[in-house]
């Protein structure tokens, strides 16, 4: 049964198949003998259905295209979008006194191209800038900042999103600092266009009226500023309006070019005189594509500038020569970058300074350098001080040229006070602290003046002609705040040179003569007219070097020499010059007619600083009077005696009438008299020492001023020791240390043991300092920091 089965199943399939084949091989006849008839049957029906889908689409619309644009009752130009338009539209420049309304956006102003397109003069056309109004602007959130825009935009090719942010930047006006600087830019291009494709003469001004509008709300932007800066100076050119000269400014914009206003002008300058001055060649230095200012030049641009134009004029007083090769030739190219036309004009004859041969901007570049170098120190103390800017302090630090131009009001207005401060005699006196606050120096924190404050000072007096006194930089001390000083008026500030013989001379006798004529505590009037006569009589100074000393003298008088300080350098000297020096002084003291007894202390410890014994004091005192008898003491003050008062007579002794009443008319006892002549021998005498004495009672410039005057003698500072280990002791503070031998010696001539003599002021030591003050060795040495202890102690007293 089942073979049955299956045998009846595989014959109705070949039936089926049999059936099939029969069908297609009917069809395939049929169309081979009627193909003609089904062909024009398939077109016809073709064509049918065409025609109906046509009558269709029309009968579903029920009106027909919509029209142009047309004008509002507004005088609004409404363009609605439609992308589908069968043909594009050039665009159109929109008037200033235009509404117009894009995509929702009413833009007042104008000042555009609204349209499909702008025609470029070379039959090209660019539909970079033209608002094209059908165009979809329709964005959630408005590109604002310009960020999804390309450098150089397209109103074609910007985002829905960018285009809503450019029409809403122009409906607000085109002067929110909020929008990106993309959207100035593609506003920007128009007016390009406008300016330099269309050169429409007519609307240039109103063209360069909006550029420098936008440079007020956009010349932050360093681009934009270089690209509408340019713009300004070629609009002018193609409308003939004249450009005003640059002014020289530390500001640049960055370019590879030469700017076009300072080309220009300096065509123009080598047209008249074929040679550039100071102010114009400054003008091409700073603008030379790779020169840049380096911060001295920028942060004190106003000296640089002076500067500048005074080396200049050293290398070239009659100009910078320069031959062009060629004349001017300008040529605008758009910030759009769609464009670049040439610019006619009056430039064309003006020679071209980018044609010139030679090494004119190399030699720029240099004065540049170098002026920049010379007002490093002057910037660097206007950056850490700006507010001292007009300071005389600041205003000693510019370049020598500038400090003499009397175009620098701080050095004139300085000279003009001092001057008049001086008055008709040329000369006053004042304080150091007045001199500074003149000058408008600061005071010193630690109320001490500095050699280097004092040497500023100086050069400051120097520049307005005017000398002080005393002066360190010519062997003077440094005056503090409360010292007297002398001005008076000289060229150039009255340089001498120290180091001269004579002047040195005559200044270690002014010296001498202070520091002796100091030791009684009262110079007098008659010691300071001497010296006066003795400078004057000097005929070998010159005048400007008599007005100094003679002004050094009368405020040395005043404000004596230290004599610590000055004893302390005298233990340095070698024994010949100890000796010359106590001559010196010996024969200063001996030219008064009374010898005070103070003198003579410090005449003994002049000697006693010397290491000379001080017996020699009495002897030259004594040989020095004429008059004085061999066997007699020595009258060291003037004796007085009061009228009426009978001589004591003994009663073993009595004396004759006429004798009595001889000594009762008799004058006051003589005193030491030093004749004229001998004196100016002495004195004369002096100036084989001078080189010496100059140095050592000079104050020490180089080290700072002690904080009070050094006080002789050693009445408080010594208590508790008796004059011969005072004496000892005083010795050692002076000189610091002595020879074992010496100090003996000179421990014996004070009736002294030398080592008990040592053991009696170390134990006074540690009373009073609690350690020893003398280390015995080969050398005696007082201890340093108690030897300044003791010093301390003494100006206390």
């Amino acid at each position: 049964m089942g073979r049955r089965s299956n045998n009846s199943a595989g014959m109705g399939l070949l039936i089926v198949l049999g059936l099939v084949f029969w069908a297609l091989s009917a069809a395939y006849h049929f169309v081979l003998q009627n193909g003609a008839a089904i062909a024009g049957f398939a077109i016809i029906v073709g064509v049918l259905l065409l025609i109906w889908s046509i009558g269709a689409r029309a009968l579903s619309s029920g009106k027909a295209p919509p029209p142009l644009p047309a004008q509002s009752d507004q005088g609004s130009v409404v363009a609605p979008m439609n992308r589908q338009a069968a043909k594009r539209a050039p665009a159109r420049w929109v008037d200033p006194s235009e509404t117009v309304v894009v995509q929702g956006a009413q833009i007042q102003g104008g000042l555009f191209y609204l349209g499909d397109f702008v025609q470029l003069d070379d039959r090209r056309s660019t539909d970079q800038y033209a608002i094209n109004p059908k165009l979809s602007a329709s964005a959630t959130r408005p590109d604002v900042e310009g960020s999804s825009m390309p450098y150089w935009p397209s109103y074609a090719a910007i985002t829905p999103a960018a285009r809503r942010g450019f029409l809403n930047w122009m409906a607000d006006g085109r002067n929110s600092r909020a929008y990106g600087v993309g959207h100035v830019f593609l506003f920007f291009y128009g007016l390009e266009h406008r300016a330099f494709i269309e050169t429409n003469l007519a609307s240039l001004p109103a063209l360069i009226q909006e550029v420098e509008r936008l440079l007020t709300v956009y010349a932050d932007n360093n681009s934009f500023r270089g690209y509408a800066t340019r713009f300004l100076s070629y609009a002018r050119i193609a409308a003939g309006i004249p450009i005003s000269p640059p002014t020289p400014s530390p500001e640049r914009t960055v370019t590879s070019e030469l700017d076009v206003a300072i080309r220009l002008h300096l065509g123009r300058a080598l047209q008249q005189d074929g040679a550039l001055g100071p102010h114009d060649a400054l003008l091409w230095a700073l603008a030379i594509p790779d020169v840049y200012l380096r911060t001295p030049a920028v942060r004190c641009f106003e000296e640089f500038e002076r500067l500048f134009r005074h080396r200049f004029n050293e290398r070239y007083p009659s100009g910078l020569a320069l031959r062009a090769t060629g004349n001017i030739r300008l040529s605008y190219k758009a910030a759009s970058g769609a464009f670049e036309v040439p610019i006619a004009g009056s430039h064309e004859r003006y020679p071209d300074i980018c044609q010139t041969s030679g090494k004119g901007p190399a030699n720029l570049k240099r004065i540049v350098q170098e002026c920049t170098d010379e007002l490093d120190s002057f910037s660097r103390f206007v950056g850490r001080r700006p507010d001292s800017r007009e300071s005389m302090q600041a205003a000693l630090l510019l370049p020598e040229p500038l400090q003499r131009d009397p175009a620098d009001g701080r050095i004139h207005l300085f000279g003009q006070k001092m001057h008049r401060s001086m008055g008709e005699h040329k000369r006053a006196s004042t304080k150091m602290r007045n001199m500074l606050e003149a000058a408008g120096f600061d005071m010193p924190a630690n109320g001490k003046v500095t050699s280097t404050l004092a040497d500023q000072l100086g050069s400051a007096l120097d520049r307005i002609d005017i000398a002080i006194e005393p002066d360190r930089r010519y062997g003077s001390g440094v005056p503090q705040l409360e010292d007297q000083v002398i001005i008076f008026k000289a060229d150039g500030g009255g340089k001498v040179d120290p180091d001269r013989s004579c002047y040195r001379a005559v200044k270690a006798q002014v010296e001498v003569a202070v520091l002796a004529a100091a030791a009684d505590g009262d110079a007098s009037v008659d010691e300071l007219k001497r010296v006066v006569a003795g400078v004057r009589d000097a005929s070998d100074l010159s005048p400007i070097e008599q007005a100094r000393l003679i002004a050094y003298a009368a405020t040395v008088f005043n404000s004596p020499p230290k004599q610590d300080r000055v004893m302390r350098k005298l233990g340095e000297r070698s024994p010949e010059e100890r000796t010359i020096i106590a001559d010196a002084a010996l024969a200063i003291i001996a030219g008064n007619e009374n010898v005070d007894p103070s003198e003579v202390r410090f005449l003994e410890r002049l000697h006693k600083a010397l290491g000379l014994p001080k017996e020699r004091v009495y002897s030259a005192l004594h040989r020095a009077s004429p008059t004085q008898a061999a066997d007699e003491p020595v009258a060291i003050s003037q004796e007085v005696r009061a009228e009426g008062v009978p001589i004591p007579v003994s009663e073993k002794t009595p004396i004759p009438a006429e004798t009595a009443k001889a000594q009762a008319e008799s004058p006051p006892a003589s005193t030491i008299r030093i004749d004229a002549a001998r004196l100016a021998r002495t004195q004369r005498e002096t100036q084989t020492v001078s080189a010496l004495l100059a140095n050592i009672f000079e104050e020490d410039g180089a080290s700072p001023p002690e904080s009070s005057p050094a006080v002789s003698g050693t009445t408080g500072s010594l208590d508790g020791l008796d004059a011969a280990h005072a004496e000892l002791v005083e010795l050692l503070e002076i000189k610091g240390s002595l020879p074992r031998a010496e100090f003996e010696q000179r421990a014996k001539d004070l009736k002294l043991l030398p080592d008990g003599a040592i053991e009696r002021i170390n134990d006074w030591a540690f009373d009073r300092f609690e350690e020893a003050i003398i280390e015995d060795g080969e050398d005696v040495v007082m201890v340093e920091h108690l030897r300044n202890r003791l010093a301390e102690l003494r100006e206390a007293a």
